[in-house]
């Protein structure tokens, strides 16, 4: 396979503050009004001119199916936030972006009006583009490794101690939250050679909002979820795409100063900063910061049935990740708490619907676990709930069609 690069020397005349989001995955069909996909991308970009990006990359997956329809979409997105005061945009193609069209590559590089191989060097800085090969979900990178390798081996000789911004869709297994079920195989050991390698990749869905959306080991890597519907590890009652999945896109924010960069969580809907306390500045020292264990608010819990089904509403417990609810029977269950909406303070109630549990009358006690799996010192225990049964249904926006 032949890779055509774009390589390209940029110079934005303010500081460089960079927008990083991924996965809209925008519908190849034509709709009477906006899709939840398409209003999550204009609001990204809104958020995104609101607050100053002048460079935006954007890790793949633009369309559901490649499609002109789609990066017609995409673009108008762009258009309607950005007016003229466009910012620099570098796009990698997803292994949705060669779904079902004879010539994606092709399409690509015309709708878009750049090369799905790209090393931008904006203001001093690198950001190598490495769209996948193909389609492949889990070895996306197997022909594109040598032309990575050769962008790397020039953009780490310039004698700066400056992070190496490199974008995929894939991410390579083992490294940030998601990549155990859906990291890319061919990318193992790539960055290894390369520590000041910075690795964006979208693909996973999984929250970003999670710690370990921040990888450290012999290179520094992000996730960026996705702009379309979160989607989590499975095993959970709520599902793996949980309610309201699509009601919370997010992405970065860089501001890039001096040497260092800081990397700053953010809502692409309501445009606010998420967990401020976690920024990461780079070049990273050290580990990624671990989980601790979980902490209820004051108060108790109780339980009311609605058309919807069971509702529990308990207090919030900081760092919760999921809950556990056991019964005296035995059954154990596991819910996603919210935190992948964000935007929630401490001390707030959390409420949930009960999935998968037949009817009946029963006490619930609540425990709350981190994302690795550490349990509250306490729990909450709610009695005689009188559970209606309800079973889930994976739904990932209120369209039908994509």
């Amino acid at each position: 396979m032949k890779l055509v690069s774009d390589i390209r020397k940029i110079v934005v005349p303010r500081q460089l503050r960079v927008g990083v989001v991924s996965d809209s995955q925008l519908t190849p069909y034509p709709h009477k009004t906006p899709t939840t996909f398409e209003r999550n991308l204009l609001a990204a970009c809104r958020t995104m001119k609101a607050l100053g990006c002048n460079f935006v990359v954007y890790a793949g997956d633009i369309c559901n199916r490649a499609s002109k329809r789609g990066y017609e979409t995409y673009k108008r997105c762009f258009d309607a936030a950005f007016g003229e005061d466009k910012p620099v945009v570098l796009s990698i193609m997803g292994n949705h972006d060669y779904y079902f069209h004879p010539c994606p590559r092709h399409l690509f590089e015309r709708e878009l009006g750049q090369s799905p191989w790209t090393h931008y060097v904006v203001n001093g800085w690198h950001f190598i583009g490495a769209s996948p090969d193909g389609c492949g979900m889990h070895r996306g990178y197997s022909r594109v490794r040598g032309w990575l390798e050769r962008e790397l081996t020039a953009a780490t000789s310039d004698g700066s101690s400056r992070p190496v911004f490199v974008v995929t869709h894939n991410a390579p297994r083992g490294t940030v939250y998601g990549s155990d079920r859906w990291g890319d195989d061919s990318l193992a050991g790539l960055f290894d050679a390369y520590p000041r390698v910075v690795n964006f990749s979208g693909h996973t869905h999984y929250s970003l909002l999670d710690e370990r959306s921040f990888w450290r080991g012999r290179f520094a890597a992000f996730n960026t979820q996705s702009l379309s519907y979160v989607e989590m590890e499975k095993g959970k009652a709520n599902g793996s795409v949980p309610p309201l999945a699509h009601s919370a896109p997010m992405g970065y924010v860089m501001d890039l100063e001096g040497d260092t960069a800081t990397v700053m969580r953010y809502n692409m809907l309501t445009g606010k900063e998420e967990l401020p306390e976690r920024r990461v500045i780079l070049p990273a020292r050290g580990s990624a910061p671990s989980s601790s264990p979980p902490v209820f608010g004051r108060g108790g819990g109780r339980a009311r049935n609605t058309p919807e089904g069971t509702l529990i509403t308990f207090p919030r417990a900081k760092n919760a990740h999921s809950y556990e609810l056991g019964y005296p029977d035995g059954e154990v269950q596991t819910y996603f708490s919210d935190f992948y909406l964000g935007d929630r303070e401490d001390g707030e109630e959390e409420t949930l619907l009960i999935f998968g549990r037949r009817a009946g009358r029963t006490d619930i006690t609540v425990t709350a676990l981190s994302s690795s799996g550490e349990r509250s010192a306490e729990s909450i225990v709610i009695k005689g709930a009188d559970v209606l049964a309800r079973k889930y249904r994976r739904k990932l926006a209120p369209e039908i069609w994509y």
